[in-house]
């Protein structure tokens, strides 16, 4: 063949594939829906898996995803994703059956809000456009900050489970697990506890092991110049009945969005972002100062003799912690997913950001992986960054919203799922997430799964309850398919990370953070 016919083929061949890859590449800004309005609410609406991929018998239950659903209300609208309506989605997995359902959470801020067909007052964090009042500022401090769009949970067991959904705040919105219906808010006095009219917690408490039991907890601020801030660790048997198990107290009030637990400590990472209450009750806005020249202090609080120990390592910002435990040597390893930037990171989910495809894509991932070595006999802590030359290698390294076999809370373990949250088309998967299962024991031997065009929420672990291996399970996701404009559910192998079967909603889930799988029996 000569030269001039092979670069005639050469050149033809190009052009298909060219032409190929241009008629699959689907809508490069379809991203863009995660972050707009959604009002549609249904009830067990039927979906279809997409291939005859036998579903795990054991695979049973309902996952419910929480995010925003509603920005903008009567001219008035949230700046950021953080202060979208919170609005529930839930999939109903069996072998054979899957339906979906939506509904908003009938939270004060909402209802007030549908009522007068405006944004009403509320607490928010980071305000509305047009900006409210002086008077509507007052006016949100009537009600509780309620607008509870970022994780669910479980309380209770059997027959007396209570449903709620959470934000950083202590309060439940409860719902129905089934229609997702609400049931009322709830903001729970605690014997012994002199509750104020703001109240801080987390939105990720932590399910005791080998109890039915829930651990977190609340602080008590104090706006008074000098006087300390009061911090309660708690279990939670029921949305009525707590015990203290310890109490500390810090000169100034850190946001914490979440903790770690190990059999004997319940470990706090009191980060240099501090709450500036007083400009909260000025703007009605949840305001937070960055001081990266302060040290973080790391505080473990016994569980079982209410002792306090206290550490500090470099200042630090974190949202997410991901596991800890004690080892044999009686050290403590924490592992925490944390932002370099500090605070700033959240600047980076107002809404005209993610809204605009130039601007969206100038955001690759900002977390990453770090281990904490806590020694209380030494008195020091080690810190581990996970870094590599390898630019995949690194790239997986950038995990945040870990989840983890739940069997190995609090205990020695080797593997942590999570996203890469990363939208910018230069990164190795041009511009997709990836939902990646961290190898911790083996380094190098992390998987990852992902499809272009498309973004995984925040997987949900469900054990194989016949399982011998720490990765015996799946991994369900609501993943958005760009191309489409709709989010499906996938069932993901764990040990493979291979897909299982899919199976598309009737609509789209915006862009959220948290959601649980409660199966059909406890503990999930």
């Amino acid at each position: 063949m000569s030269r001039a016919v092979m670069a005639f083929y050469t050149v033809r061949v190009c052009v298909v594939l060219f032409l190929a890859f241009s008629m699959t590449e689907g809508k490069p800004d379809g991203v863009l829906t995660l972050f707009q309005t959604n009002t549609e609410e249904v009830l067990h609406v039927p979906m279809k898996y997409e291939s005859n991929n036998a579903v795990p018998k054991w695979l049973e239950g309902t996952l419910v995803r929480n995010a925003p659903g509603m920005f903008e209300l009567g001219g008035r609208s949230a700046i950021h994703v953080f202060d979208g309506f919170a609005k529930l989605h839930s999939v109903e997995i069996g072998q054979h059956e899957v339906n979906f359902s939506a509904a908003f959470l009938g939270t004060s801020a909402y209802t007030r809000s549908k009522k007068a067909n405006r944004y009403a007052p509320a607490l928010t964090f980071f305000g509305v456009d047009p900006a409210f009042s002086e008077l509507e500022r007052i006016d949100a401090f009537r009600y509780p900050y309620d607008n509870t769009d970022v994780n669910v949970w479980k309380y209770g067991h059997g027959e007396d489970s209570v449903y709620a959904a959470l934000t950083d705040g202590w309060v439940y919105a409860k719902f129905d697990s089934d229609t997702l219906a609400s049931l009322g808010v709830s903001v729970p006095s605690v014997a012994g506890v002199q509750m104020s009219r703001v109240v801080q917690s987390c939105a990720h408490p932590i399910a005791e092991p080998g109890t039915t039991n829930n651990i977190n907890y609340l602080m008590v601020p104090s706006v008074i110049p000098g006087q300390k801030q009061e911090h309660y660790v708690l279990r939670i048997k029921d949305l009525d009945t707590y015990e203290i198990l310890a109490n500390f107290q810090t000169d100034k009030a850190s946001y914490m969005h979440s903790f770690a637990l190990t059999e004997n400590y319940a470990i706090f990472f009191a980060q240099p972002a501090y709450f500036d209450f007083m400009k909260i009750v000025e703007t009605a806005m949840v305001a937070i100062d960055w001081v990266p020249e302060e040290k973080t202090t790391i505080i473990l609080a016994n569980i079982k003799t209410g002792e306090i120990e206290r550490l500090q390592t470099d200042a630090i910002f974190f949202t997410h912690h991901a596991n800890a435990y004690e080892t044999a040597d009686g050290k403590i390893v924490a592992d925490v997913c944390q932002f370099e930037e500090g605070f700033s990171i959240f600047a980076d989910y107002k809404l005209p950001i993610l809204r605009n495809i130039t601007t969206l894509h100038d955001r690759p991932a900002k977390s990453r992986l770090y281990r904490y070595t806590i020694d209380l006999a030494n008195k020091t802590v080690h810190t581990k960054t996970f870094r590599s030359e390898s630019p995949m290698e690194d790239f997986l390294h950038k995990i945040e919203l870990p989840i983890i076999n739940e069997n190995y809370r609090s205990k020695q373990y080797c593997y942590l799922y999570g996203v890469i949250l990363d939208f910018s088309p230069s990164n190795p998967l041009n511009g997709s997430f990836a939902l990646v299962k961290k190898n911790l024991c083996t380094p190098g031997k992390d998987l990852y799964w992902y499809h272009p065009n498309h973004y995984v929420s925040e997987p949900s672990f469900v054990a194989d309850p016949d399982g011998k291996d720490e990765d015996d399970g799946v991994l369900l996701s609501a993943v958005f398919d760009a191309d489409r404009g709709a989010s499906y559910l996938l069932i993901l192998d764990c040990k493979t990370m291979k897909a299982i079967n899919t199976a598309y909603m009737p609509t789209y889930i915006p862009f959220g953070f948290h959601g649980r799988f409660f199966g059909r029996d406890w503990p999930v």
